[in-house]
């Protein structure tokens, strides 16, 4: 395993496998987690790294808390540990995905209706909405802050399309480095320990995939060029994504309908683990007209799909990361980009709830989810269960 000996990095494994079957709450409760078991516990870096990397896999598109585990893995026994931790880490939430897709398929087969899952969709918004507020608290500050959130949020929801979400993570963080003139230490930085082969690699599969899907129009390779782009343009964690996959998978694509995909979406935030995995969810909902194997093979291109951009990033940049953390123009465009983010999960929230309606009792749900994850904090899992049997007895 090169720096560290075979039994070191097999419980080192292990731990990443005890981290990824209890990690709930998102990026920020899985660095918590992070800090108690790899940093308190093991040993295996400091508080300090541990900040510094999640600090670094802020700056790039992709899922942050899966990053930074990777990095870690790095960290220890370069690429070959790296590769397993994202194995361990990434496997059971997306197998967990997958299985919930094929089970609903399943019994939809049998006539059972998804309106026993309804409160499900509005629960999931509550917890959309919990992403928001926690983000706004950490990261919207400053009027420049507050400025650019608002913007990404009303820009988000009046031009709803793919184009929109990355463009005002990129103007947010833009305008940041334009306006920010808060002192910072001058120091000299360069490009020493990138590794440009994996950049390369990313782009080239990058413009593989578009251009194939756009000649031969296969539904496989349209599905991993959408995840595989969303998985490379995504800021904010997986709540930024949600949109996304929405806007191209029910309205445009309709491989989901939206209470498919909602009743997924709110069965994503129950499990522990990447809430990127939905992307395993949604690759096997795109094939349930096609078999369970189809299925399960279109979970698979998802999940590949999804997580290989962001990782292939962390190969590019964290070997160079020493040199690129002391350049002012980065350190200041991320506190615009998370202010974006902000914004842009604030008005997924909106777009989620816009085809279940606005009526008053989604919006009762909504803010109970809201509350009893935000100030009762109540687990997710719980939530997500009493509402199951809420729609049971609604029905």
């Amino acid at each position: 395993m090169g720096r560290v000996s075979q039994l070191r990095a097999r419980v080192f494994l292990q731990d990443v496998l005890l981290l990824s079957l209890s990690a709930f709450g998102g990026p920020q409760a899985h660095i918590a987690l992070m800090l108690d078991q790899l940093v308190e516990r093991r040993k295996y870096l400091t508080a300090e790294e541990l900040m510094e990397l999640n600090a670094l896999c802020q700056l790039l598109p992709g899922p942050t808390s899966t990053q930074t585990i990777t990095a870690i893995g790095f960290k220890l026994g370069g690429y070959s540990l790296a590769w397993l931790t994202l194995l361990v880490w990434a496997f059971p939430a997306c197998l967990m995905m997958s299985m919930i897709a094929l089970m609903m398929g399943y019994v939809q087969s049998f006539g059972f209706e998804l309106r026993l899952l309804r409160f499900l969709g509005p629960i999931a918004v509550g917890f959309t909405l919990v992403a928001a507020v926690r983000l706004f608290r950490a990261s919207v500050h400053s009027l420049t802050e507050w400025g650019v959130a608002l913007s990404s949020l009303t820009a988000c929801i009046v031009l709803t399309n793919s184009i929109t979400f990355p463009a005002v993570l990129l103007m947010g963080g833009l305008v940041s480095m334009i306006l920010d003139r808060k002192p910072l230490e001058k120091q000299e930085y360069g490009l020493g320990g990138i590794q440009w082969q994996y950049f390369i690699i990313y782009g080239v599969i990058l413009l593989l995939a578009v251009v194939l899907g756009n000649v031969y129009r296969d539904h496989w390779v349209l599905l991993f060029e959408n995840l595989y782009r969303y998985g490379s343009l995504v800021f904010g964690g997986g709540h930024s994504l949600f949109p996304m996959m929405f806007e191209q998978f029910v309205d445009v694509k309709k491989y989901l309908s939206p209470a498919e995909f909602l009743s997924g979406l709110g069965l994503a935030q129950a499990i522990p683990g990447p809430v990127f995995s939905f992307a395993a969810f949604v690759g096997a909902g795109a094939f349930s007209d096609s078999g369970f194997p189809s299925m399960l093979l279109g979970a698979l291109v998802g999940s590949v799909a999804i997580f290989l951009p962001g990782t292939l990033l962390i190969f590019f940049i964290y070997p160079g990361w020493d040199d690129l953390k002391k350049n002012r123009g980065v350190r200041r465009s991320l506190a615009g980009v998370h202010a974006a983010a902000a914004g842009l999960i604030a008005a997924s929230a909106v777009i989620l709830l816009r085809p279940l309606g606005f009526q008053s009792l989604n919006l009762m749900v909504v803010a109970l989810s809201f509350l009893g994850m935000y100030a009762l904090h109540i687990p997710p899992i719980l939530l997500v269960s009493m509402g199951i049997v809420a729609g049971v007895v609604w029905s």
